[in-house]
């Protein structure tokens, strides 16, 4: 992925050799969109995730939670950020200009539809750090990576982002890993945690839920991560084989775990709705994973 306009200044493009191992444990239900559901892990490789801290779609509100407050202006973690490996760039620098580009194009297609711009807050923590939700349990940890609707935030951990860089988490048991992740994996999550809020804005999430299943509303949000992705390319920011990574990711990150009310789509679907998205370049290209029946 190039340098955009806000990327100039920090060189942080060293794209990382993929590592393997790891597996993602079962989340809970919870309001918002997250990045994998379940399946179990084995041997002591493999990376697993404590509490259910990748945030799935749809429940309710945890009880008695108040947000002590926003974590920073306008919602970016307050502690200290690592150098990503190899690079003189922090992992939140490269948070913020990805959200920024993700934004800036949803809000000309927002617009251009006659849509008031899209408005999200988010945090990107650093290690160690807890930022408040209002989805549950409350708070983030070092594995969040989700979306939440009831104080309209996307949150991703900078250590969670690091893994997805360097290939160590993933959800898929299967071992297939014939491609590098990298940099555009990490834009890839962004732009999927960033189509949950549209997602909401549509209102596709209600009070009481969704009205669509679980799996649905995580692969039409990877058709729009594919979107984003070609406007990306079309813009002439991205590197090549930056697809081949985040369609990689696609694929460690589905589950085959469809007994569980969280199962997000198997690596194929995963991976085939980020492309239809990537081939179809607009936003009514994705209908089909809400409304066709598969």
């Amino acid at each position: 992925m190039k340098l955009t306009s806000a990327l100039r200044a920090i060189a942080l493009m060293s794209v990382l050799a993929f590592a393997g191992g790891g597996a993602v444990t079962a989340v809970a239900a919870t309001p918002g969109g997250g990045l994998a559901a379940a399946s179990a892990g084995q041997g002591p490789a493999r990376s697993t995730v404590p509490g259910g801290a990748l945030q799935a779609v749809v429940g309710s509100a945890p009880s008695a939670i108040t947000p002590t407050g926003t974590s920073g202006t306008p919602g970016i973690g307050g502690g200290p950020t690592a150098n990503i490996a190899g690079s003189s760039g922090t992992m939140k620098d490269f948070l913020v200009s990805v959200l920024g580009d993700v934004d800036a194009y949803w809000t000309g297609v927002w617009t251009d539809d006659g849509r008031p711009a899209p408005f999200v807050t988010y945090a990107f923590p650093a290690a160690g750090e807890v930022v408040p939700s209002l989805c549950a349990p409350g708070f983030s940890d070092d594995m969040s990576a989700y979306y939440c609707l009831y104080d309209d935030k996307i949150t991703v951990s900078q250590s969670l982002a690091q893994k997805i860089w360097d290939g160590t988490l993933y959800a898929n048991t299967d071992g297939t890993r014939t491609h590098t992740t990298g940099d555009f994996s990490v834009a890839y999550v962004v732009a999927h945690e960033y189509a949950h809020e549209l997602q909401n804005e549509l209102g596709i999430f209600t009070s009481a839920g969704s009205i669509y299943p679980v799996y649905k509303i995580e692969l039409h949000a990877d058709c729009w991560a594919g979107v984003w992705a070609k406007s990306a390319e079309d813009e002439g920011i991205l590197d090549a084989g930056d697809i081949v990574e985040a369609g990689q990711t696609t694929l460690d990150l589905g589950d085959y775990a469809f007994d569980n009310p969280q199962h997000h789509g198997t690596p194929e679907q995963r991976n085939e709705a980020f492309l239809a998205g990537y081939d179809g370049g607009s936003e009514g290209s994705c209908d089909g994973w809400l409304n066709d029946t598969y």
